[in-house]
Formats: structure tokens, sequence, C-alpha cells
């Protein structure tokens, strides 16, 4: 918009003066929280999300970190054979507002374990990677260890904000797969496709723990399926970032499935007429 403005008003003069507004390019900080909604920021924003809690029955797991407790459900089936889902939300997810819809949404690939983030329903402390890492980390490890109690495969899986927190979760259990659904491969892809065409003048400055997020770099070595989830249609995390994400993790050898599903959004692949038995092939 920039630029049109500057080409109806300047004409010629606006071209020759490009060299000096790439000289001046401007700046911009992103703060480590930036892209976290956790409970204060949404009481901040007047935003109530509708309850939707996990399915009567469901399991609450008793976990801790090192700044508290960690909310965590175990939603069950009475199929033994079937694989656990590690799930990972977005950035509205917490298990009392979306646990339902989830589970429902899991329910044909297995049995669901969902947690909330720091400072997001249930778990204790600050919004912070280095604590979603932490409180990931103990998830992990109690469906890992839930997994091979139980003698079932384990399946990571991470919506939008999730995929990257799955990634790093993925790796450390060595899952059998991971699910990406409308993700991005980092911190610096979303911000430079949000700034779209104005990229080469806006010189971004992204905090230290933003720039060490990296899906591709997080599953380097690991070595179970990957499949990426892409909405035609997604407004949040357009599917330009999707393609990106399967292509870097295809060139560094990770075996990589990419499933399309043109008219979804950001919210509503689980939803697509196809679903079940696309994602049903792709993890069998």
């Amino acid at each position: 918009m920039i630029l049109r403005k500057m080409r109806r008003t300047l004409g010629l003069t606006a071209v020759l003066a490009l060299p000096l507004l790439l000289a001046a390019c401007l700046k911009v900080n992103v703060p480590e929280r930036a892209f976290f909604w956790p409970d204060a920021r949404l009481a901040q924003e007047n935003i109530t999300l509708e309850p939707n809690p996990p399915p009567a029955g469901s399991e609450t797991l008793v976990l801790r970190y090192a700044e508290g407790p960690i909310g965590a459900t175990r939603v069950r089936s009475a199929d033994t054979d079937r694989p656990l889902i590690l799930f990972c939300g977005g950035n509205m997810f917490r298990r009392e507002a979306a646990g339902g819809s989830r589970a429902e949404i899991l329910a044909p690939f297995g049995d669901a374990l969902m947690f909330d983030y720091p400072g997001y329903g249930d778990t204790a402390g600050l919004d912070s990677f280095a604590n979603f890492r932490a409180v990931g980390e103990v998830v992990a490890d109690e469906a890992r260890r839930q997994a091979d109690a139980e003698g079932r495969r384990l399946i990571v899986w991470g919506h939008s904000l999730g995929g990257i927190v799955c990634s790093e979760m993925a790796a450390h259990t060595r899952a059998d797969a991971l699910v990406l659904e409308t993700t991005t491969p980092g911190a610096r892809a979303t911000v430079e496709n949000q700034v779209g065409l104005m990229r080469p003048f806006v010189r971004v400055t992204l905090a230290p723990a933003l720039e060490t997020i990296n899906i591709p770099a997080a599953l380097q070595s690991y070595r179970g399926k990957v499949v990426v989830l892409e909405a035609g249609k997604d407004d949040t995390l357009p599917p330009a970032l999707s393609r990106r994400l399967a292509r870097a993790l295809e060139a560094q050898g990770n075996t990589v499935e990419r499933i399309v599903f043109p008219a979804a959004g950001h919210n509503n692949v689980g939803r697509q007429p196809d679903f079940v038995a696309r994602l049903t092939a792709a993890l069998n």
C-alpha cells in the first residue's frame, strides 16, 4: 500500500528513491510472547471461550514441572490395539474449551492425551518458550511411558502453534508418526509471510527464543513419518507455509506425506468429508 501511494504521487521519483528506501528500511522487533494467547491476554482482550471439555469419563493426569501442576487429560477407548495420540493444540486451545471437539476429531485414529500450555487453562507458569519446552518434555515422557506400557504406537499431533511444540516432542520420544496440521516452519517464516510483499523493506528482529523455533531443524534426526496437513483456505497460517514446511523436510531426508484439503480453513481440517479416510491411509 505504501509503495502504491508513492507511485501515484511521485511517479518516476519513487523509482529513483527506491535505493534510499531500501537503505532506510522499516525495523520491526518481535518479542517472545507476541504469538501467545494465555488466559491473562484473553481477559485483557475480553475474549471468552465457550466451554467444550473432554468427554465424560476422561482421565485427569497428575503431572508437574518446575513451575507447578500441568493440566493434562487422557481420553481412552475400549480398543487397546489403537495408537496413543499426544496432541498439542493451537493458541486458543484449552482442554476445557476445545478438548471435546478435538477428542472427537482424534477418536477415529486412537486414544488421545492432551494438555494445557503454561499460562493456559490448568497449567501453571508464565507463557514462555522455555516453559513450553519444559512442560512438553514432561508430557512427552508420560506419553512415551504409557504407550510402551500398553504396547501402543505413539503418534504426536500438533495443530498451528502446537506444530512447533509437538515437533520437538516427537523427536524426543522417537514417535512412530508426527502430524503437523496447518502449521509453519518456524517463527521467522511466519513473520516473513505476514510482511508479504513489503519484505525487502522491513528488517525483522526476533527475540532470541523465537529464533530457535525451527521445525525442520528439530526434526533433522527424526526417523518417523511426517504427515503435513494443508488447508487451502487458511487465512491464519496460509497454505504456502505448509508447502514450505513439507519441502524443507523432504530436502533434509525426512519421510513426508503432504495432504491438501482445498476447502478447509485453519481450524476445520478435521471436519472435511474425506479427512478420516485420507488420514487413516497416511497413518497406516
